[in-house]
Formats: C-alpha cells, structure tokens, sequence
C-alpha cells in the first residue's frame, strides 16, 4: 500500500512537469519570445591589473590599487539616492551618466543589496625615480620610462564579459567568457637605498643635473636621477591641458630624462678620451710640456693670434700626460689636441663610440655631438680653425655629450675594454635580463693600467712642495676605498660652469662606474665629486652590510 501511494505521487509530479512545460513553452511562448527579444546584450571587458615594478632591494616603486566603481547604467538611480551613502555630487554625476568611485566600506555595503559594483585599478606610484619607472596615461597604457619600453610585459589582457540587460536597465545576468591575466612583475635593477641617496643629494645642490651608477661587469644601473622630477602620479590620475602645459613649459624641464637626453660640453671629463687618443697614436706619455699658466698659438710666421689660458694661472711647470690628467693641465691638452689633429681625435671617438647612443632600455636617449670638418662646413658653412681643435681638447667648442655615453666612456676604463649594455630591468616576471656586451675594444692593456694609475691620482695624489695634489683629492681623502676619477669643468655662456665627475671603483677591480652631472655647479672638484663619493659611501656601506631583500616570490598588492 506504502508503494503504491509514493508511485501514485511520483506520477502526479511528472504530470505537473509536463503541464507547466507545455504552460511554458507553448502557451505563454510569446509572452518569454518578446521578453528575451527585450533583454540587450553587451559585451563588457574586464580591466586585468598591471604587474609591480619593483627595485632590486624589494621596494613596489609602481603598483595597482583596486577601484570600485559605481556605473550609472549598471544600477537603479532611484534605488542609490535611498541608500543614502552617495554625495549630491556623486549623485549628481551619476544622473549626468558618470561612473563614481567609491571607498572599499561603501561598496561593500552596497554590494550586499544588491547594487553592482566594478572592479577597477588605479596606478599608483612611490617617491622615487620616476625617469626611470615613468607613468601610464588615462588609458594605463605605458607611455613613459620603464611602464612604456615594457608595457607589453606590464599590462596584462583584459577580460571579458556577457551581460543581458532588460530595458530597464537592470542587469539580469552575467557570463564571464574570459577571465583576466594579471600583468607580469618587473624588477628593476635600481637599489632604493642607494637612489634615495643619490636624489637627495642632488636635489641638496639646488640645480638641475644627473647622476648615474652601474655594474660595469653587467651592464645594471644600481641609480639613475635627474633633477628636478616630476610626479608621475598625476598622469596616471589625467592631466588636464593646463597642467600639461605647465609641466612642459616650465624652465627646469623637469620631464626631461637629463641623464640619457641631454648634451653638455664635458670639459676636462672628456681628457681620458683624448689620453687614450695620445696613447695610440704614439705619444711618449713621459714626454713634458712647460706650463706657464697660458699657452699662445702662433700662425706659420711665428706670430702670435690667439692665447689660451690654463685653470691655473700661474701654471702647472713641467707636465706629462700622467700630471697632466691629475692636475687636469688645459696647456698640455692644448698642444696634445693640434699634435694630433682633429682627424685622430675623431678617429678615436668613432671607434669607441662615445657620441653615439648606448641603447638602454629607456626611451628618449640621444647622442652627443662630436664635431669635425665636415660636420662645421655643412652645419656653419665656415671652415675648421686650429681654435676649434684646441677647444675641442679640453672639451669645449662644438663637443657635446650626454652622461651616460661618458658613463660608456669610463666603463670601457674599468673594464678594459668591454662595455656592457645599460640596462634598468633585471627580471620580467621569471625571466632574467642578461648582461649583453655592446662594445669591445682591442688595445694594448698597458694603455688601461697608465689610465687607472693617473686618475687615482685625482682622487688620492695628495700632493707636495712641488706637485700639486689631484684635482679630486680634497675630496676623497678620506674615504675608504680607492677611487679612480676625473673631474671636469665645462664653461658656460650663461652663468657658472657645469661640474662633472666621472669615475670607478674600487680602482684595482672595478664593480661600479659613476657619473655625477651639475648644470652651473661650478668646479667638478665641488659639488659633482661631492656627490660622487656620498653616492659611493652608500655603495659600499651596504655591500659591507651585506644588505639584500630578495624579490623573487611577490604578488600584487
């Protein structure tokens, strides 16, 4: 009896079933035709967060936040105002078709009632070298430094979903037909440490520069600035036409990268170049030069047209090429310029490769400018005079470079002879940049030992009775590490010259090159050697330390 009842009940719900299918499907089938007919179908895509840009100690220099966003035709207006957790501005732009962004509180309460919030991101940057990271635009696609040259890597691929939509304007449903793919994780080879240091010490000056410190064995800059800066924060965030065009009117040019797009006069940095000029074209490095303070250029009859003055005025006395790249004699160089001609001297440049660009991976590097002949007729239409040589030497006239192709030039030094691509990312998700050797070149290695031995005389040639001491020795006296440098002084037409130093260390087996760069900061000696030995300080008090946080395991934040 039992058996039969729980038949007869399975064969009443099987009736029912079948009638409110034929209820459905047949007698009620235009009434669910023209309400599936009614619903919109949109395709919605689905932002994918942007990887970490982190630097080599572990600090997130660039990252996402989450947004919540509120989308006026996602939701019931009429249903938000009651709610009463929305502004009259934020209703007000939400009525004009505006999407709002919420805090995380709000939208979770409104979430819980139904009300459909969007996931989005918002870059978000630190405090510290934005020439190097750069900044996305309102779109967060890369369009400067590092977010630009590895946007493909950094941006991820949006998702996307299917959602229908009744005329009302109420969602009803919603399909994801493909999730997103987070972007890739980038570390940079930039040290936070060792870079505040560096911005610090620039900004200190009070004038705009450049300084840059790499691995001469890798190719890998540890710091990277050029002052003044700029917030990347309010690209990221939409820059209205206003504010564009006071950033890129203003007279500090803050959104020029000065270490790779600029060119100066190097003054006497560039005298290990024409060194190694000298050196391969047969000059007897012991042979002197009497340096009374001036030096006076005679045509052929022996008259005197034109006098040149040393930094010195009453002269250096007895110099050979050694001397003279310690003291940084003007008068030596003078007379080793015309010795050569300006046909050697751009031989030698060209080989080396000094004015040409080092291919780092940031965008907007440019090449110096190493003048010849041909280069004044075609450019001035006037011919080149022995004056334009003799400037030339000691890195004025028509010679100009940027910091990081004399940061190619002292590399070569210290490597003896190979330079390694700079580069600013060392991982791309799991995958390591490796070092790639851009330049090789084949000289005699006496040549890089007499060019070490002579520039660790500027920083460590104290100096006697009779010999002045090196030009940098003032300022690294004291500190713990051997130094192999080369300041320079490079005049101006507007105002106190520029200060260069450039150098490596330590000098017996070079691990880092360093290039310090003051617009009008005076003498080299002063404030861009200063800067140079605070930038090193920070080196090597971490590397003592043994200071280091690996990066290899982070997630987004």
């Amino acid at each position: 009896m039992k058996n039969r009842f729980f038949l007869l009940l399975m064969a009443l719900s099987f009736i029912l079933i079948i009638i409110r299918a034929f209820q459905i499907q047949i007698l009620e089938h235009e009434e669910h035709k023209r309400y599936i007919d009614l619903l919109q179908t949109r395709i919605i895509k689905v932002p994918a967060p942007r990887g970490i840009i982190f630097s080599s100690d572990g600090e997130a220099l660039a990252k996402d936040e989450t947004v919540y966003i509120l989308d006026p035709w996602l939701n019931d207006i009429d249903k938000l105002k009651k709610t009463g957790l929305l502004s009259s501005d934020e209703l007000f732009k939400l009525v004009s078709g505006e999407s709002v962004c919420l805090d995380k509180a709000r939208a979770e309460i409104l979430s819980k009632i139904g009300i459909r919030i969007t996931v989005g991101y918002r870059r978000k940057y630190g405090p510290i070298a934005p020439h190097v990271i750069g900044y996305v635009n309102a779109d967060r696609e890369g369009t400067y430094g590092v977010e630009k040259v590895y946007n493909e890597f950094l941006r991820g691929s949006e998702g996307v979903k299917m959602v229908f939509v009744e005329p009302s304007g109420r969602i009803a449903s919603e399909v994801i037909k493909s999730p997103p793919k987070p972007g890739e994780n980038v570390v940079l080879t930039i040290d936070s440490r060792i870079q505040k240091v560096a911005e610090k010490s620039l900004e200190d000056v009070g004038k705009p520069g450049s300084v840059i410190l790499s691995n001469v064995k890798t190719g890998e800059i540890i710091a990277l600035d050029s002052s003044p800066k700029f917030d990347p924060q309010v690209f990221s965030d939409g820059l209205t036409k206003r504010e564009w065009e006071r950033l890129s009117r203003s007279y500090s040019s803050p959104l020029i990268n000065r270490t790779i797009s600029s060119a100066y006069n190097p003054g006497s940095s560039i005298k290990i170049l024409w060194a190694i000029a000298a050196l391969l074209n047969g000059v007897d490095p012991n042979e002197h030069v009497n340096c009374h303070g001036v030096f006076e250029y005679r045509n052929s009859k022996g008259k005197v047209v034109a006098t040149y003055k040393d930094w010195k005025l009453e002269g250096h006395g007895p110099t050979d090429l050694r001397k003279a790249i310690r003291v940084s004699c003007n008068v030596y160089f003078y007379q080793l310029g015309l010795k050569l001609g300006v046909e050697k001297l751009v031989e030698v440049a060209r080989r080396f490769g000094i004015f040409e660009r080092t291919k780092i991976d940031l965008p907007g590097e440019r090449n110096g400018l190493l003048p010849s002949p041909t280069w004044k007729i075609s450019k001035t239409g006037e011919q080149w005079y022995p004056g334009d040589t003799i400037l030339m030497s000691i890195g004025q006239g028509y010679l100009e470079v940027t910091p990081i192709e004399m940061l190619k030039l002292v590399s070569l030094v210290a490597n003896k002879g190979i330079f390694y691509r700079p580069h600013v990312v060392k991982r791309i998700g799991s995958k390591t940049v490796n070092p790639e050797i851009e330049t090789r070149i084949d000289v005699d290695p006496k040549i890089w030992d007499f060019l070490k031995e002579a520039m660790v005389d500027v920083t460590s040639f104290k100096g006697n009775e009779e010999e002045d001491p090196g030009t940098a020795y003032h300022v690294f006296r004291d500190f713990p590490y051997k130094v192999a440098g080369k300041t320079g002084t490079a005049e101006t037409n507007d105002g106190d010259p520029h200060s260069w130093f450039v150098g490596f260390a330590p000098a017996d087996d070079p691990e880092v090159a360093i290039v310090v760069m003051v617009e009008h900061g005076g003498y080299g000696s002063g404030a861009a050697a200063q800067i140079a030995k605070k930038i090193l300080m920070e080196y090597f008090k971490l590397k003592e330390s043994g200071q280091e946080i690996p990066v290899s395991s982070r997630s987004q934040d």
